[in-house]
């Protein structure tokens, strides 16, 4: 999980790096071309690509449409403001889940995690930084995005099990590649040189390990004891960002991404002794 981590938040550096040449929308395509390619080569080893037609499905469908928005908004945001800054607002998306699914779905959530969603919020608020004047740009962009990838996880859930991971993986890396065609019109491409084709290869290689490691990790142990490590890439995000861009943030900033993901870690906890709870009380 902590190689994954690593994958992405390089992928997502990697993205920033190239908004400085490229236009967002050409980085998304070429990024999710080289992932598709490279995840197709991982897959097709393991053994045949069954079942991709059930790429169709109307949930992997609604979960890539939360995909496109996702990447077209983020790697805008990034474009726009310092990466670790915008990598950490994206970090709320678990406690937006819970609210979300406390107040739509009914599931039961108790004080403890209503607590830590409010803290929550809290760190957002000190990260972003809102004036009386509205949000900025970046951040609001950046909230976009965190909001996409509950949506998507949410939408994770209710995926039947019948539609295989690859199949779900390769729906998500060709949506953020539709995501990109749909944005293009409104922008002008450019021929990259050799060291930005270099960047966005590396880009389309990190996401495709990444993509790789989760799935692996998810298959090989318990889903509540490898979840917390995915805040492992809050602190790789901080670090790239100080060693390319001498970016850190400040101190109410990092008060706000401690109270992230703090409260993120907590409410895992308490799901798992929710689980835990429920499991007990099932008749054996």
């Amino acid at each position: 999980m902590i190689g994954a981590m690593v994958g992405f938040t390089a992928t997502d550096a990697l993205m920033k790096v190239a908004t400085a040449k490229l236009p967002p929308s050409e980085i998304i395509v070429f990024r999710s071309l080289v992932g598709i390619v490279l995840l197709g080569a991982f897959f097709r080893m393991r053994g045949p690509l069954t079942g991709l037609g059930k790429i169709f499905h109307p949930r992997v469908l609604q979960r890539t449409s939360f995909e496109a928005i996702f990447i077209v908004v983020y790697v805008i945001a990034l474009s726009l403001a310092p990466f670790a800054i915008v990598f950490s607002v994206l970090q709320s998306a678990p406690i937006m889940i819970t609210a979300f699914a406390a107040l739509v779905w009914r599931d039961p959530v108790g004080w403890r995690r209503w607590a830590a969603v409010f803290i929550g919020f809290i760190g957002v608020a000190l990260v972003i930084k809102p004036s009386p004047q509205g949000l900025e740009p970046a951040m609001a962009l950046a909230l976009v995005a965190a909001l996409m990838v509950a949506g998507r996880d949410l939408t994770s859930r209710v995926i039947p099990p019948v539609v295989p991971g690859q199949v779900v993986t390769f729906a998500s890396l060709g949506g953020m590649a539709v995501g990109g065609l749909l944005l293009a019109p409104f922008e002008s491409w450019v021929m990259p040189d050799f060291s930005i084709w270099m960047v966005l290869i590396g880009a389309g290689t990190s996401v495709a390990i990444g993509c790789y490691l989760v799935i692996f990790a998810y298959r090989t142990a318990e889903t509540s004891a490898i979840s917390p490590f995915r805040y492992a890439s809050v602190a790789f995000a901080i670090l790239i960002g100080w060693a390319v861009w001498g970016q850190v943030p400040d101190a109410l900033a990092m008060t706000g991404i401690g109270l992230i993901v703090g409260c993120g870690l907590y409410m895992l906890h308490r799901e798992r002794v929710a689980r835990q709870a429920a499991a007990r009380q099932s008749p054996s």
